[in-house]
């Protein structure tokens, strides 16, 4: 999925905001991706474009834990995360910092490993994070509110520019 944002013509930049799996809902419609939007300027970029470790739809990470995640479902994840990762000019890292449990938890981990390969491998290129990890964008706003007094800031935006950190691709933490 790509959201365009108004920018002036020529300078079309791409973020590819790598998440953890599809909602349920519309993605269009969560606060992720109205996070996400307000990434954008500060990644230089004008344009969206989602992709997740796995291509499965879940209520939650509960719910993702129990499903049955076959060899099919990672090739398919990992080719849309492919040409996610080629389409990009700037790549951000938002999966989230938990961890599932049992074997889809260690599937998961190994398909973060795997698209950091991927993107470490190719030309370098900037790969974002909050405060340094892949926090999920659904979470930005409690880890940036003005009650954690994290950082300092008027608004959520101006909070989250504190946070929102780029590393090269090939020095990934």
């Amino acid at each position: 999925m790509t959201a365009p944002v108004a920018a002036p013509k020529g300078d079309q930049r791409k973020l590819c905001a790598i998440l953890l799996n599809p909602p349920l809902r519309p993605a269009i419609d969560t606060i992720s991706h109205r996070n996400l939007l307000a990434a954008l300027p500060l990644t230089g970029c004008t344009q969206l474009r989602l992709a997740n470790l796995i291509d499965l739809q879940s209520k939650d990470q509960n719910q993702l834990a129990s499903l049955v995640v076959t060899e099919s479902d990672l090739e398919r994840s990992r080719l849309q995360l492919s040409a996610a990762i080629e389409g990009a000019d700037e790549i951000l890292f938002a999966w989230g910092t938990g961890r599932i449990a049992g074997v889809v938890g260690k599937l998961l981990t190994e398909q973060a490993a795997w698209v950091r390969a991927r993107v470490s491998a190719r030309s370098p290129s900037k790969v974002w994070m909050v405060a340094g990890t892949p926090r999920h964008p659904s979470r930005w706003r409690q880890f940036v509110g003005p009650e954690k007094r994290r950082v300092e800031g008027s608004s959520f935006e101006e909070r989250l520019a504190k946070v929102l950190t780029s590393h090269e691709s090939g020095t990934l933490p």
